[in-house]
């Protein structure tokens, strides 16, 4: 027997049949009326009934409730049949609103953190999202992380059918919970009697490791109190006169059962059962919704009706955008995106976060065995090794971290700024790659495959980048080496024995350094050195670079450029004619030569910018046909690497490009976020061993990565318990183009920039090295070298950029529409290409790192969306 309040009396009273002397039954808090007819009424027949309903809680006067001891003393009223009626069994789904803005101060909640889960349709995975979260909790925190489940949805009590199946054997319900609120004082003893009744229903999660118990309410005891519901969040408001008095007393329900967290599955649509959490601000909420236009539009005017009426901190939501079809194109899935998200990127840019659209937007894939679920462990057991399982054990750890100060240990401020000082030297130093101060160079994944290909060969290969990739970085460590197996030892850090020596001769080397000629000559002497006369011209280099340019200047076929190529390599000396006399000479003197070609797209520079035609002939004939002719040696003691822009050997090569590429995919210096990572993380070891502690560099993988340089920029660009995003994530982000694609330059640029003010005693932030407001200052100043360095480097585009950055001011806002672009179909095209432009939504959108420099600010909502797309 349960009897919480006079509720529940009035329900039993009801559902039974009653003797025929009764005309009306009205149940109030302290006495139970019933109005009979005196004529045929039996006293004694009543008490007959009433012990059958109630046992031993009547008592012959009374009837008593059984949770607080409350009598409700029975009286009879004469009446007639013209008194007889029954009240119609109908549940009540009333909309509530709030006429103002929630008030910007408002008390913590009183217990423990409250997670609600909604839909505006049902269907779409929400209560499978909450599953997923409490088993990502009790994967991640094992034991020592309870959770309250809660139950609230009256129409489609999807938990309490999975978890209860067809037992009416609760101890409690949420709906009791409501009643008890209703007729209660809310305070910690109330509470404490409901958790102690909450703990006769522990529900087990299942982990890999083990068991962990956590406790459910469900939404009914028996099925009847989902047919008669009186007590609606709309009279406890009323009734408690507070607004958020449900959610408060959930999360001191949680506290009193010592759990850590209540999860709530609320019922679909904005009904009066689940208002109240949708309009606390306090109350984090996941909104799950598919890509179903009825569900889309639903969620949309569900998140702008929060945004408007409340301060909703919809920024601290979480979106689950689910069932998504594997089909399903990027662009239309970001179109979505950008309409679900109106609301919630406008109050984001208004606070101007650096929040990333991916920490508040999560993608859920389609998955067919999720079609059919049984029950609660069944289900459990479906999400073993699921995406949506492994995002919400990501979210499990980030629900628990913001709600606490978690930030470091205090590092030593004279520590602080002299790493500081030295990084920002070293950085500026290496910004380009003349720079002389590294003490040796990192190994990427490119680097290492080149040596593991090459170990005892001489390489005859092209190595493809885009600008700024490191190609003149390794050009210059190569001639600093001279010797290839000097080269691998600078990589490995051990003796390299080789068959014989290959020494390195510079052919064509980039002129915009002066660092790089000393090398050059000092390559060539150190060959003449160990040849014991002046095999090689010193000033070869040079002449080689000037008979380019005057052979550019008349039109030649393939073949003469191949020759051309050929003739050059052979007349820095003037023992051999030929590739074949070459590679026997050295045959007999035990030696090989490795000639080594970079600065090709400034020789070509101004060819490319006057749209002449031969210089696509120079790079296909030297990538491709002296290096196969370098193959067909016999001995193969000749090699060549020549290192160019991906981009320039495409549009030379043309339809055999992708040919090409993947021949020496494995070579191609493509710095990915991981290597951008592991790069900061390097240098960063340079100037001060703590980052190289309890690390590898070279096979960290991404997650070690950032951990490790927590230590350098922080977790986050804020508080560690704060909101803000993670600070690796969002440095990536601003540094990328939209191909995703950044360059060692860019890391070694930030890296200088952001270290150039010192903290200083009263700084809040002495966990980490470098302040988030010196990261955000950081962007602005590698966005204008980044322009500087294009218009270098990349006429062409430099000149489509120009006529963005001469826009008038009041244009220069983003998104751009088309009508305000001013550009032709192909120079929008180049500008893609080059992850400069893209489009959404017919919406042009620049990059962060051009975007400053070149001048454009943004509409509100519109820097989440640009983040968005940068995303790494």
């Amino acid at each position: 027997m349960q009897i919480f309040t006079w509720h529940d009396i009035e329900r039993k009273i009801e559902k039974t049949k009653w003797p025929k002397s009764w005309n009306r039954v009205d149940v109030y808090h302290d006495e139970i009326v019933i109005n009979i007819c005196p004529e045929i009424h039996d006293p004694e027949e009543d008490k007959q009934l009433f012990r059958s309903i109630f046992e031993k809680l009547f008592d012959g006067e009374s009837i008593q409730i059984e949770f607080d001891q409350t009598k409700l003393y029975i009286i009879y009223e004469d009446g007639d049949e013209a008194d007889r009626f029954r009240r119609a069994d109908a549940p009540l789904f009333k909309d509530i609103s709030l006429e103002n803005k929630a008030e910007s101060k408002i008390p913590k909640l009183p217990g423990v953190p409250v997670i609600a889960f909604h839909s505006y349709k049902g269907g779409v995975g929400r209560t499978l999202s909450l599953t997923a979260l409490a088993k990502g909790i009790a994967k991640r925190y094992g034991d020592q992380k309870k959770v309250l489940i809660i139950d609230s949805d009256l129409e489609a009590p999807g938990l309490t059918w999975m978890i209860n199946g067809s037992q009416e054997n609760a101890a409690v319900s949420y709906l009791d919970v409501l009643s008890l609120m209703h007729f209660h004082d809310i305070n910690a003893e109330l509470a404490e009697k409901i958790a102690g009744l909450i703990r006769k229903s522990s529900l087990t999660i299942e982990t890999e490791k083990l068991e962990t118990e956590h406790y459910f309410l469900p939404v009914y005891r028996e099925k009847e109190q989902l047919l008669d519901i009186f007590s609606s969040p709309e009279k406890i408001i009323a009734n408690q006169n507070n607004k958020y008095i449900i959610s408060e007393f959930l999360s001191m329900i949680g506290a009193a059962l010592e759990a850590d967290i209540v999860l709530v599955d609320l019922r679909a649509g904005v009904t009066e059962f689940s208002a109240p959490f949708l309009f606390d601000p306090r109350v984090q909420k996941y909104f799950v919704t598919s890509t179903s236009m009825q569900s889309i539009k639903g969620t949309q005017m569900l998140l702008k009706e929060i945004q408007q009426k409340t301060s909703g901190n919809l920024w601290e939501s979480k979106i689950l955008l689910t069932m998504i079809p594997p089909e399903m194109e990027e662009n239309t899935i970001r179109q979505i995106e950008d309409e679900l998200l109106e609301a919630v990127e406008r109050e984001i840019d208004s606070k101007d976060s650096t929040m990333l659209r991916e920490d508040y937007l999560l993608r859920i894939r389609f998955d067919s065995p999720f079609i059919s679920l049984g029950d609660f462990s069944q289900i459990c057991s479906v999400l073993k090794g699921k995406r949506l399982l492994e995002i919400m054990e990501e979210n499990a750890e980030s629900i628990f971290e913001n709600g606490q100060e978690t930030d470091g240990a205090i590092l030593p401020l004279q520590e602080v700024r002299e790493t500081l000082q030295s990084l920002n030297s070293l950085a500026a130093a290496e910004v380009t790659a003349e720079g002389t101060k590294s003490l040796n160079m990192l190994a990427t994944a490119s680097i290492r495959e080149i040596i593991k290909d090459y170990q005892d060969e001489v390489p005859q290969i092209a190595v493809l980048g885009e600008k700024g990739s490191g190609k003149t970085y390794l050009f210059k460590h190569m001639l600093e080496a001279k010797t290839w197996a000097g080269f691998q030892r600078k990589l490995k850090k051990e003796d390299v024995e080789e068959s014989r020596e290959t020494l390195i001769l510079p052919l064509i080397s980039t002129i915009n350094t002066k660092y790089i000629h000393p090398l050059a000559v000092e390559c060539i002497q150190n060959a003449n050195h160990v040849f014991g006369e002046a095999f090689f011209d010193e000033h070869s280099v040079n002449k080689n670079h000037k008979e380019i340019l005057s052979y550019l200047d008349e039109e030649h076929s393939l073949a003469e450029w191949t020759q051309k190529w050929t003739d050059l390599i052979c007349g820095m000396t003037d023992i051999f004619s030929v590739l074949m006399q070459a590679d026997e000479y050295l045959e007999e003197r035990k030696k090989r030569l490795l000639f080594v070609a970079d600065g090709l797209e400034d020789l070509f520079m101004d060819a490319q910018v006057q749209k002449k035609e031969g210089w696509k002939y120079a790079v296909k004939s030297l990538c491709q046909n002296v290096i196969n002719e370098m193959r067909n040696l016999k001995y193969g003691n000749v090699g060549m690497i020549v290192f160019i822009r991906s981009d320039m050997a495409a549009e030379a090569i043309g339809v055999n490009f992708e040919q090409f590429k993947n021949q020496y995919f494995r070579y191609e210096l493509n710095w990915s976020p991981t290597e951008a990572l592991r790069l900061a993380v390097w240098i960063a070891a340079q100037v001060n061993p703590r980052f190289a502690e309890n690390i590898d560099i070279l096979k960290a993988s991404r997650e070690a990565l950032e951990e490790r340089l927590e230590l350098l920029w922080g977790k986050k660009l804020g508080k560690n318990s704060s909101r803000e995003t993670e600070s690796s994530r969002w440095i990536i982000a601003a540094l990328s183009d939209f191909n995703g694609h950044l360059q060692a330059r860019d890391i070694v640029r930030f890296l200088k920039f952001s270290t150039v003010n010192l903290p200083g005693p009263a700084s809040e932030y002495l966990d980490r090295f470098i302040l988030p407001a010196e990261i955000r200052k950081a962007i602005p100043e590698c966005s204008k070298e980044k322009l500087t360095e294009i218009k270098m480097e990349m006429r062409s585009i430099y000149q489509i950029l120009e006529r963005l950055m001469n826009m008038p001011e009041e244009d220069k806002r983003l998104p751009l529409l088309l009508d305000k672009l001013n550009l032709t179909g192909e120079e929008i095209a180049k500008l893609e290409n080059q992850g400069f432009l893209v489009s959404s939504d017919k919406k042009y959108y620049l990059p962060e790192i051009i975007r400053t420099a070149l001048g454009f600010r943004y509409e509100k909502g519109a820097r989440p969306k640009v983040l968005s797309l940068l995303r790494g």
